[in-house]
């Protein structure tokens, strides 16, 4: 038996400081807060895990984005070097998101001071992604952020 996935509903970044990831998201991206909630209640440390939890949590809508982007700053946190880290623990891998004009994204993020750590590169092969063009970059806690320009589609 599988299960049926309707929808990716949300991507969730643990943070050590939900309100300055906000405003770094809102900033940059015109992300638009649709919801905050306070999570302390014992059924959320039950449903996340971590005896005790309590946490904030605000969801971002990036205009042209279908996923929520979900902000969590729990009261205690993991470091993401313990192996066996539990869902409070810092960071991810990465987010990813689609961008009209690569070359315009870096202009803003090396102007924001940001750290772009790799690209823009122009992909050649495999084949099937071929004139992707895409950047890796941290936001204020180090998350990678990547920025990918989809190919120019041939004229008919």
């Amino acid at each position: 038996m599988t299960i049926k996935v309707n929808a990716l509903l949300h991507v969730a970044i643990v943070t050590e400081d939900v309100d300055r990831l906000t405003e770094f998201y809102v900033d940059l991206f015109d992300a638009e807060v649709t919801k905050r909630l306070e999570l302390t209640t014992p059924r959320f440390a039950e449903g996340v895990g971590v005896a005790g939890a309590a946490a904030t949590t605000v969801h971002l809508r990036i205009p042209g984005a279908q996923t929520v982007v979900e902000l969590t700053q729990y009261d205690r946190h993991v470091r993401p070097d313990d192996t066996l880290a539990p869902s409070n623990t810092t960071g991810l891998r990465h987010l990813a998101l689609a961008v009209a004009d690569i070359a315009a994204a870096e202009a803003e993020l090396r102007s924001r001071q940001l750290a772009v750590v790799g690209g823009p590169v122009v992909v050649d092969e495999p084949a099937a992604a071929r004139g992707v063009k895409f950047l890796y970059f941290r936001d204020p806690e180090g998350n990678l952020v990547e920025l990918i320009e989809p190919p120019v589609a041939p004229a008919a």
